[in-house]
Protein backbone atom coordinates (compact mmCIF):
# COMPACT_ATOMS: atom_id res chain seq x y z
CA UNK A 1 0.00 0.00 0.00
CA UNK A 2 1.47 3.19 -1.13
CA UNK A 3 -0.33 5.56 1.13
CA UNK A 4 1.21 3.26 4.25
CA UNK A 5 4.68 3.19 3.15
CA UNK A 6 5.70 6.72 5.17
CA UNK A 7 4.60 5.15 8.59
CA UNK A 8 5.97 1.68 7.21
CA UNK A 9 9.34 3.09 6.19
CA UNK A 10 8.90 4.49 10.20
CA UNK A 11 8.61 1.51 11.60
CA UNK A 12 11.79 -0.26 9.86
CA UNK A 13 14.16 2.03 12.03
CA UNK A 14 13.00 0.73 15.71
CA UNK A 15 12.56 -2.52 14.62
CA UNK A 16 16.08 -2.18 13.01
CA UNK A 17 17.29 -1.05 16.31
CA UNK A 18 15.24 -4.48 18.80
CA UNK A 19 16.74 -6.67 15.90
CA UNK A 20 19.95 -5.48 16.86
CA UNK A 21 19.57 -5.36 20.17
CA UNK A 22 18.22 -8.52 20.93
CA UNK A 23 20.80 -10.13 18.72
CA UNK A 24 23.75 -8.41 20.57
CA UNK A 25 22.79 -6.58 23.53
CA UNK A 26 23.13 -10.33 25.94
CA UNK A 27 26.36 -10.44 24.45
CA UNK A 28 27.87 -7.32 25.62
CA UNK A 29 25.86 -7.80 28.83
CA UNK A 30 27.79 -11.08 29.77
CA UNK A 31 30.88 -9.65 28.83
CA UNK A 32 30.11 -6.97 31.37
CA UNK A 33 29.81 -9.84 34.14
CA UNK A 34 25.75 -9.72 33.75
CA UNK A 35 24.77 -13.48 34.67
CA UNK A 36 21.26 -12.83 33.37
CA UNK A 37 20.80 -10.37 30.60
CA UNK A 38 17.20 -11.41 30.33
CA UNK A 39 16.25 -8.92 33.21
CA UNK A 40 16.71 -6.16 30.75
CA UNK A 41 14.24 -7.69 28.38
CA UNK A 42 11.87 -8.47 31.53
CA UNK A 43 12.50 -4.57 32.25
CA UNK A 44 11.64 -3.30 28.67
CA UNK A 45 8.64 -6.09 28.55
CA UNK A 46 7.22 -4.55 31.87
CA UNK A 47 7.55 -0.75 30.07
CA UNK A 48 5.81 -2.03 27.11
CA UNK A 49 2.69 -3.53 29.11
CA UNK A 50 2.78 -0.41 31.52
CA UNK A 51 2.84 2.06 28.44
CA UNK A 52 0.56 0.71 25.76
CA UNK A 53 -2.24 0.23 29.11
CA UNK A 54 -1.91 4.20 28.80
CA UNK A 55 -0.82 4.60 25.08
CA UNK A 56 -4.59 3.17 24.01
CA UNK A 57 -5.84 6.27 25.97
CA UNK A 58 -3.43 8.45 24.76
CA UNK A 59 -4.14 7.79 21.00
CA UNK A 60 -7.77 8.51 21.10
CA UNK A 61 -7.31 11.85 22.63
CA UNK A 62 -4.25 13.53 20.38
CA UNK A 63 -2.98 13.66 16.98
CA UNK A 64 -1.00 10.73 16.06
CA UNK A 65 1.67 13.37 14.62
CA UNK A 66 1.84 14.53 18.55
CA UNK A 67 2.79 10.78 19.72
CA UNK A 68 4.90 9.63 17.08
CA UNK A 69 8.04 12.45 17.69
CA UNK A 70 8.34 12.33 21.13
CA UNK A 71 7.96 8.17 20.72
CA UNK A 72 10.88 7.90 18.69
CA UNK A 73 13.66 10.22 21.86
CA UNK A 74 13.40 6.86 23.75
CA UNK A 75 15.00 4.75 21.76
CA UNK A 76 18.00 7.40 20.68
CA UNK A 77 18.05 8.46 24.23
CA UNK A 78 18.53 4.83 25.82
CA UNK A 79 20.86 3.67 22.83
CA UNK A 80 23.16 6.81 23.91
CA UNK A 81 22.94 5.72 27.70
CA UNK A 82 23.55 1.89 26.76
CA UNK A 83 26.79 3.05 24.87
CA UNK A 84 28.42 4.10 27.85
CA UNK A 85 26.79 1.13 30.67
CA UNK A 86 28.38 -1.73 31.98
CA UNK A 87 26.34 -2.86 34.94
CA UNK A 88 23.48 -3.96 35.66
CA UNK A 89 21.52 -1.21 37.12
CA UNK A 90 22.38 0.84 34.13
CA UNK A 91 21.06 -1.98 31.85
CA UNK A 92 17.62 -1.61 33.56
CA UNK A 93 17.63 2.12 33.67
CA UNK A 94 18.52 1.86 29.81
CA UNK A 95 15.61 -0.62 29.70
CA UNK A 96 13.00 1.61 31.69
CA UNK A 97 13.61 4.13 28.59
CA UNK A 98 13.72 2.08 25.62
CA UNK A 99 10.41 0.26 27.16
CA UNK A 100 8.70 3.51 26.45
CA UNK A 101 9.70 4.18 23.08
CA UNK A 102 7.71 1.23 21.25
CA UNK A 103 4.70 1.24 23.48
CA UNK A 104 4.39 4.25 22.32
CA UNK A 105 5.42 4.69 18.93
CA UNK A 106 4.21 1.18 17.60
CA UNK A 107 0.43 1.55 18.12
CA UNK A 108 0.82 5.20 16.61
CA UNK A 109 2.37 4.05 13.46
CA UNK A 110 -0.06 1.77 13.15
CA UNK A 111 -3.30 4.03 13.49
CA UNK A 112 -1.48 6.55 11.19
CA UNK A 113 -1.04 4.03 8.50
CA UNK A 114 -4.44 2.78 9.15
CA UNK A 115 -5.93 5.89 9.35
CA UNK A 116 -4.54 7.36 5.88
CA UNK A 117 -4.87 3.79 3.62
CA UNK A 118 -7.63 2.78 1.92
CA UNK A 119 -7.66 -1.28 2.98
CA UNK A 120 -6.44 -2.36 5.83
CA UNK A 121 -5.09 -5.79 4.28
CA UNK A 122 -2.33 -3.97 2.33
CA UNK A 123 -1.82 -1.74 4.89
CA UNK A 124 -0.72 -4.14 7.47
CA UNK A 125 1.26 -6.07 4.91
CA UNK A 126 3.07 -3.30 4.06
CA UNK A 127 3.56 -1.75 7.63
CA UNK A 128 4.61 -5.43 9.25
CA UNK A 129 6.90 -6.45 5.63
CA UNK A 130 9.22 -3.18 6.63
CA UNK A 131 9.07 -4.19 10.32
CA UNK A 132 10.31 -7.49 9.23
CA UNK A 133 13.08 -6.21 6.80
CA UNK A 134 14.13 -3.61 10.15
CA UNK A 135 14.49 -6.87 12.10
CA UNK A 136 16.26 -8.48 9.82
CA UNK A 137 18.62 -6.21 8.67
CA UNK A 138 19.66 -4.22 12.29
CA UNK A 139 21.47 -7.59 13.28
CA UNK A 140 23.34 -8.06 9.88
CA UNK A 141 24.45 -4.26 9.40
CA UNK A 142 25.08 -3.97 12.98
CA UNK A 143 27.34 -7.18 12.74
CA UNK A 144 29.47 -5.30 10.52
CA UNK A 145 29.40 -2.09 12.73
CA UNK A 146 30.67 -4.52 15.11
CA UNK A 147 33.49 -6.00 13.21
CA UNK A 148 34.54 -2.79 12.53
CA UNK A 149 34.72 -0.91 15.73
CA UNK A 150 32.59 -2.23 19.00
CA UNK A 151 29.76 -2.29 20.94
CA UNK A 152 29.59 0.68 21.89
CA UNK A 153 30.14 2.70 19.05
CA UNK A 154 27.83 -0.21 17.47
CA UNK A 155 24.87 1.10 20.00
CA UNK A 156 25.86 5.11 18.80
CA UNK A 157 25.07 3.64 15.53
CA UNK A 158 22.16 2.57 16.59
CA UNK A 159 21.01 5.80 18.35
CA UNK A 160 22.40 7.38 15.11
CA UNK A 161 19.64 5.24 13.21
CA UNK A 162 16.86 6.91 15.70
CA UNK A 163 18.09 10.45 14.78
CA UNK A 164 17.75 9.20 10.84
CA UNK A 165 13.90 8.08 11.66
CA UNK A 166 13.48 11.40 13.84
CA UNK A 167 14.61 13.35 10.39
CA UNK A 168 12.88 10.94 8.10
CA UNK A 169 9.52 11.44 9.98
CA UNK A 170 10.34 15.34 10.18
CA UNK A 171 10.64 15.51 6.33
CA UNK A 172 7.74 13.15 5.44
CA UNK A 173 5.34 13.53 8.01
CA UNK A 174 5.96 17.13 9.39
CA UNK A 175 7.22 19.29 6.93
CA UNK A 176 5.60 17.59 3.92
CA UNK A 177 2.14 18.25 5.35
Amino acid sequence: SMRALKPSILSFFPFFIWGALTTFFPIYAVNHGVSNPGLFFTTVAIMLIIGRGFGGRILDLYNREKIIMPSIFPYIISMVILSFSKTLPMFIIVGIIYGLGPAFLIPALMAYALDHSGSPGPTMGTFNAMSDLGISLGPVIMGMVIQWTNYPIMFLCLAFTGICNLIYFYFSMVKNK
